[in-house]
């Protein structure tokens, strides 16, 4: 009897995690294959959907330090180049999406290395903080910035 209980136990909590509208269709929300990293928080972002484009591209900073574009390793060095033949084909906008725990100097030597791109438009990707309810959708979020340059 005790092992019947904890089945029912197990399908009641299972069936509650499912969605409640069983014979709806999925909705078609477009995720962006990339590496994972933990946000920074801000209060002030702007939605900013286009960073979940298939054609977007995005640098990421993991916490400790490592650079990818889009989900290939990469280096500093090898970024400006890497960027430019991205960009000739694709959208004139990066996004960069580092971890915040990254290494600020490495955030820097992106946007040096964006810089020597000729690369002027970016955004800087960021999250909420906790106005979202668990489990549900939210469109990447992030500052536009525009470099210029000081002389």
């Amino acid at each position: 009897m005790k092992h019947i209980l904890e089945v029912c136990l197990v399908a009641l909590t299972l069936a509650s995690l499912t969605p409640s509208a069983v014979g709806q269709a999925p909705a078609e929300v477009p995720l962006q294959r990339g590496i994972s990293v933990d946000l920074p928080v801000t209060h002030s972002a702007v939605a900013i959907p286009e960073a979940d484009k298939e054609e977007a591209i995005v640098v990421v900073v993991t916490g400790n330090g490592d650079i990818f574009l889009g989900t290939d390793r990469t280096g500093v060095a090898a970024l400006p180049k890497r960027i430019k033949s991205t960009l000739s084909r694709s959208a004139e906008v990066l996004f960069i999406k580092a971890d915040a725990r990254a290494p600020y100097s490495t955030v820097v030597s992106i946007l040096d290395s964006l810089n020597a791109a000729g690369l002027r438009k970016f955004a800087l990707l960021t999250t909420q903080g906790g106005s979202e309810k668990p489990r549900t959708f939210v469109s990447p979020r992030g500052l536009e910035m525009q470099m210029t340059s000081v002389q």
